[in-house]
């Protein structure tokens, strides 16, 4: 694997600095080859701003590297560092951590695991679907505050969903890694934010409608039937969420509980399931 030469150096190095990135991979034609590499890490297709699909020289796998800026003070660092650590200590296999920051030369990014599937923005799967992967996300989001961490920017294109329905929340905690990395103060994080999101993610999940079309709906929310034994419950809190009640997440995370219970028995069964989990987690931690 050959080292990341100047010229491509100081094209990241632009990158890094630029405050908008087009959502491409370094070159123009990456069908011709890997975009860069970057020590041990090649990148390939562009996901986003700033951040690519990746793989390592000696770790199988597929990764997700996000370039974060140049060579950041040693008090901003220990700050970030911080933060990456207090995320790592969330007992979830819902939210897919920071694995750790690394850097070549001047360039300090993130590493991570690679979660395939569609997020939450494209996902258009049935509404039974929708609520078993909403109450782990739920659950998730309440361990983390548990442990005083917050996401801070749960929006739909944060959540994905693999083949089996499975949710991932991404890009956990990384607004206040990048406001640590710059210098800015965090403020007092408000554990309401991930609630309002949360409760946009339920409408989305269980009416697979953009937030946008959701949010300005009137209360209670056109849904679609789900089961008679659960539809007035979902209704009910669609209610919620859409009126002046405000739930947290907890709040959030036991309705969908009530709500998948009452579910034919295959699904339930997911929910004890699940369940077991959290408990045998809770037992290790």
């Amino acid at each position: 694997m050959t080292q990341l030469p100047d010229s491509q150096l100081r094209k990241l190095q632009r990158l890094v600095a630029s405050p908008k990135l087009p959502e491409r991979p370094l070159r123009s034609r990456p069908e011709s080859g890997p975009a860069a590499c970057l020590g041990n890490y090649t990148l390939h297709q562009a996901l986003g701003p700033r951040t690519w699909e990746a793989t390592h020289a000696r770790i199988p796998g597929r990764l997700v590297v996000r370039l974060l800026g140049n060579a950041p003070d040693a008090g901003r660092l220990a700050k970030a560092v911080a933060a990456l650590q207090g995320i790592a200590k969330i007992n979830s296999p819902v939210i897919v951590p920071n694995q750790k920051f690394s850097r070549v030369g001047e360039i300090h990014f993130l590493v991570r695991e690679y979660i395939p599937g569609p997020n939450l923005a494209t996902w258009s799967g049935p509404p039974r679907t929708g609520l078993l992967a909403f109450y782990q996300v739920a659950r998730a989001l309440q361990a983390a505050h548990e442990k005083s961490q917050f996401h801070s920017n749960l929006t739909p294109h944060n959540v994905i969903l693999d083949d089996a329905g499975r949710p991932y929340i991404l890009d956990f905690g990384l607004r206040r890694i990048g406001l640590a990395l710059s210098g800015r103060e965090t403020g007092r994080l408000d554990p309401t934010i991930d609630s309002a999101d949360l409760g946009t993610l339920f409408l989305t999940l269980v009416t697979g409608r953009p937030p946008s079309e959701i949010l300005n709906s009137t209360v209670p929310a056109p849904l679609p039937s789900v089961d008679p034994k659960v539809d007035p419950l979902i209704r009910h809190l669609a209610s919620r969420i859409l009126g002046d009640s405000h739930p947290t997440t907890g709040d959030l995370a036991n309705a969908a509980a009530t709500i998948c219970q009452k579910l034919p028995a295959g699904d339930s069964t997911k929910i004890e399931l699940i369940k077991r989990f959290e408990r045998k987690l809770g037992e290790q931690s």
